[in-house]
């Protein structure tokens, strides 16, 4: 590409002659993320004190003097300890000799197309992430950097977790100013695209991988461990913005295959830090089918779940619970041995129960980071903020939410409490990071399956909420119209009950003209939807249990996350039936919407050329 100036470009050498000013980061940066190693050193350490503590606690409980040897010999050879103490100030110079050398050499650079990093004192590393590419550009602030004011800016890009940036460390105020500038960036490079790409083809027919699907028929194959399986690949590729550029695509009319929360966004325009009262209104509108009236409080808020919440929440969780039982039952076994008078076992158990605390703790830990835990309206999807000692600031594109889950433990039934999760496109599978809600009650839980999900278009009577608490709950719906709803849904046969004997009562799959909804669990109750127009393939299987019972299973794939659709244990010729129409239902409705998207681009198109003429 020539970088001479031309009539539609005057400033292209000018462009090529500016030089790359590269930006450095905190000066901590370094020692920072060398900090695992010191956590190591001092581990270690502590690990040899606990030994010698241990070994000295069983010479008092059998009579025995401590062994005081060694601390005699150090004190007999004093050079000794100046030694260690000297190495111990060398040890430290280096590193910090290290850092400061590493810092020199870490930076980051933008430009109109991309944003750089770079780092590596020996082995040196480029980064580089294409605004066009960029999906959201989240803040962290873990609990030292935030301690000195100082954050991280994690670039998520298209492309999976491989493809991410993660700029270490800035000042929050920097980190801020460089987010906003960058998040602008970013929609200027969007816009730039909508405006002068052409829209992605119509796929024509599926393709299938065993057989052809989209006429009806079912092909087979024979896998490896002698399981019937056929899969039907579907044409959705989990973007939704034009020329296959992600997020929301403002010049695209509202589709049916959109979820409720994109063609809020498509209405409102830019919500940004402020939402007025026509923002409550639209939010209100769209949300009737679910019968709910949401609040949009201070810069666009629509969800704050108390700390309290999350804390009661977290200790009734099932992985709290047994790390919890187990720290017990460690403790009520050394008091037992020392009521028999085994004083030799009972120490060695009392300090062995510390690793049960810390992994007890870091359970309860991890949960507690979902603390503060607040939902906004935002420019481009919902933004979240979360954390109690490290906090995080991330965007939830909607429109690039695959599938939703939410689920309910069983002792959160008491409060009603839900949690709610995700899949989305390019996302890698964190499960971390895959919260909608971390717990809820069952208005918040409504909302944001409401606001993640295209209208599930029921059929007249039966609305929205209707048909979610009866996933929800089953036949103990106390909604009026719980049993229309109930009809909706297909149970599992009752031969399935050799392979399901708790929960095939309770499993079943209810299709609506937008979305599948399934639901499952027993004692943990769990509900899935997956829209039409997300479905990646689709895949049936029989394995000889299943065979002999005259059953099959038809496996629903999304992107990779929490939530693996599976429409399980029906009988053979339903599950094959389901395979073939879920096959075409999903081709057609990603067509359509795919349809609406090439024809608003063309409309625009012309119309831009007719002003140009």
């Amino acid at each position: 590409m020539s970088d001479e100036p031309s009539p539609d470009n005057p400033n292209a050498s000018t462009e090529a002659a500016a030089p790359e000013v590269w930006h450095r980061v905190h000066p901590l940066t370094p020692i920072l993320e060398s900090l695992g190693v010191l956590v190591g050193i001092f581990v270690a350490a502590a690990y040899g004190l606990q030994n010698f503590f241990q070994s000295a606690v069983e010479d008092l409980a059998s009579g025995r003097s401590v062994n005081l040897t060694f601390a005699e010999w150090l004190g007999a050879h004093p050079l000794v300890i100046l030694a260690v103490v000297g190495g111990i100030i060398l040890v430290l110079l280096l590193t910090a000799l290290f850092s400061w050398l590493a810092w020199r050499v870490m930076g980051y650079r933008v430009d109109a197309e991309a944003i750089y990093y770079r780092r590596g004192l020996l082995s040196k590393k480029l980064r580089k992430a294409r605004l066009d590419r960029v999906q959201s550009i989240d803040l962290q602030q873990k609990l030292l950097p935030r301690l000195l004011g100082m954050a991280e800016l994690v670039f998520d890009v298209a492309g999976g977790t491989d493809s991410n940036i993660s700029l270490k460390y800035l000042s929050k105020k920097r980190a801020e100013e460089l987010r906003d500038e960058l998040l602008t960036a970013v929609r200027s490079r969007r816009q730039g695209h909508t405006r002068t790409e052409a829209a992605p083809g119509i796929p024509g027919s599926a393709s299938s991988a065993s057989g052809s699907v989209g006429n009806g028929s079912v092909g087979s194959e024979v896998a490896a461990d002698g399981a019937d399986s056929s899969e039907f690949t579907g044409p959705a590729d989990g973007n939704s913005g034009p020329g296959g550029q992600p997020g929301t695509d403002l010049s695209v009319p509202e589709r049916g295959g959109d979820s409720l929360g994109v063609r809020l966004t498509k209405r409102l325009g830019t919500l940004a830090d402020e939402v007025s009262e026509e923002a409550e209104s639209s939010l209100g509108d769209l949300l009737a089918p679910y019968n709910l009236s949401p609040r949009v409080g201070d810069e666009g808020e629509i969800i704050r779940v108390p700390v309290h919440r999350v804390v009661v929440s977290s200790l009734l969780k099932t992985e709290t619970l047994v790390s919890v039982a187990v720290v017990i039952i460690v403790v009520i076994t050394a008091i037992v041995l020392l009521a028999f008078g085994i004083k030799e076992a009972f120490f060695p158990i009392l300090v062995g129960v510390v690793p049960g605390v810390f992994a007890a703790f870091s359970v309860f830990r991890k949960n507690l980071d979902n603390a503060n835990f607040v939902v906004r309206l935002g420019e481009n999807g919902l933004a979240v903020n979360h954390g109690l000692f490290s906090t995080s600031r991330k965007v939830i594109p909607l429109d690039r939410i695959q599938a939703v889950a939410l689920h309910q433990p069983l002792l959160w039934r008491w409060a009603g409490w839900w949690e709610a999760q995700f899949n989305i496109a390019s996302d890698g599978g964190k499960t971390e990071s895959n919260l909608l809600l971390p717990v809820g009650d069952i208005d918040q839980a409504l909302l944001m399956v409401g606001l993640s999900l295209p209208d599930p278009q029921l059929p007249e009577g039966i609305g929205a909420d209707t048909l979610v608490r009866s996933a929800m709950y089953d036949r103990k719906s106390v909604d009026p119209n719980a049993a229309a709803a109930e009809e909706l849904f297909h149970p599992q046969p009752r031969s399935s009950r050799l392979l399901d004997p708790f929960v095939w009562k309770r499993r079943a799959y209810a299709l609506t003209d937008s979305m599948l909804v399934l639901r499952l669990g027993i004692l943990d109750r769990r509900v899935d939807f997956v829209p039409h127009v997300r479905v990646q393939s689709l895949r049936y299987y029989q394995g000889p249990l299943m065979r002999a019972l005259n059953l099959g299973t038809v496996a629903v794939h999304s992107t990779a996350g929490p939530i693996t659709p599976l429409v399980k244990h029906q009988s053979m010729d339903g599950a094959k039936r389901f395979f073939n129409e879920h096959a075409e239902r999903t081709r057609i409705a990603r067509q359509t919407f795919d349809a609406a998207a090439k024809s608003a681009h063309t409309d625009r198109t012309q119309t831009l050329e007719e002003d140009e003429g």
